[in-house]
C-alpha cells in the first residue's frame, strides 16, 4: 500500500527535513508541498491525498482551521500536525488527528507516526472498482457500470446500470479514484461518466443539461465553472 502525502509548512527547512524523513519509507509518496493555508486547500482538492502533514502556525491561516476545512470536504483524509507548538494538542485530537509531532523532528518519532498511519489508513480499492451501499448490504461496482454520482445533503449517491446506491466517499474522493477513466466533474455536486452521455442539451445562461443513459429523466447539469473543461474534453467548439 502506497500512502500519498501532502506536506504543509511555511518554514522551508522544516518542510525539507520532514520530506527527507518520509522519503526513507518506500511506501510513502510525496504528491505535493504547500507553504500557505490557501495553497494547501487548493492542493488537497486537486490531489486528494491519503495524509496531510500540517503545520499549526502558517502565515495566512491557523492549521487547526485548515484541518476543519479539509475534513468537511474530505472525510477520509488523515491529518498529522507537525509543529513547534504543543499547546494545540487537544484541538488536534478533537479533530481525530492521527498524530501530533513536534519540531525538531526525530527519526524515532517519525517512525512511530508512520506505524500509526499504516495501521489506520485503509488500502486503496482495486483500480476502477468502488464499494457502495444498498440499505445494509455492500455491493462492488465496476467503473463501466457507473452512470453518474451526485451529492444529496450529506450523502453521496451513485447511479448505475445495476441500481442506485450510496457511498461513504466524498465526490472529490470518487473523482480521484476514477480519474483515469472517463469521469469528469460537470458541477460541484455531479461526477459524470462521459461514456454514458446520451444527449447534451443547451440550457440557460450558456450551460448544458445532460441526458444520461438509463437515467433519461434525471437533470444532470454542466455549470459554467466546469464548462470550458467539459467542452474541451467533448470536442465542442
Amino acid at each position: 500500500m502506497s500512502l500519498r502525502v501532502v506536506i504543509v509548512d511555511d518554514e522551508k527547512y522544516a518542510l525539507q527535513e520532514l520530506k527527507y524523513l518520509l522519503n526513507q519509507y518506500s511506501d510513502f509518496e510525496i504528491c505535493g508541498e504547500a507553504d500557505s493555508g490557501e495553497e494547501c486547500i487548493k492542493l488537497v482538492d486537486e490531489q486528494v491525498p491519503d495524509v496531510v502533514f500540517l503545520d499549526i502556525h502558517l502565515n495566512d491561516k491557523n492549521g487547526v482551521d485548515i484541518a476543519h476545512e479539509i475534513k468537511k470536504k474530505h472525510r477520509d483524509i488523515h491529518i498529522v500536525f507537525a509543529t513547534a507548538y504543543d499547546n494545540y494538542a487537544v484541538n488536534a485530537f478533537n479533530l481525530d488527528a492521527v498524530d501530533y509531532i513536534l519540531k525538531p523532528f526525530e527519526d524515532e518519532r517519525i517512525a512511530e507516526t508512520v506505524k500509526r498511519l499504516k495501521s489506520r489508513v485503509k488500502p486503496h480499492l482495486l483500480p476502477g472498482v468502488i464499494t457502495v451501499w444498498k440499505n445494509d448490504r455492500m455491493v462492488v461496482l465496476d467503473h463501466k457500470d457507473i452512470v453518474y454520482c451526485c451529492t444529496s445533503g450529506n450523502r453521496t449517491e451513485v447511479k448505475s446500470f445495476k441500481g442506485e446506491f450510496t457511498s461513504n466517499l466524498t465526490l472529490a474522493s470518487l473523482g480521484q479514484r476514477l480519474q483515469q477513466y472517463s469521469f469528469l466533474r460537470t458541477h460541484k455536486s455531479y461526477l459524470v461518466n462521459l461514456e454514458h452521455i446520451k444527449e447534451i442539451v443547451p440550457w440557460f445562461n450558456y450551460t448544458y443539461m445532460l441526458v444520461m443513459k438509463g437515467y433519461e429523466k434525471d437533470e444532470v447539469p454542466v455549470s459554467r465553472s466546469y464548462m470550458k473543461k467539459f467542452k474541451n474534453v467533448m470536442g465542442i467548439d
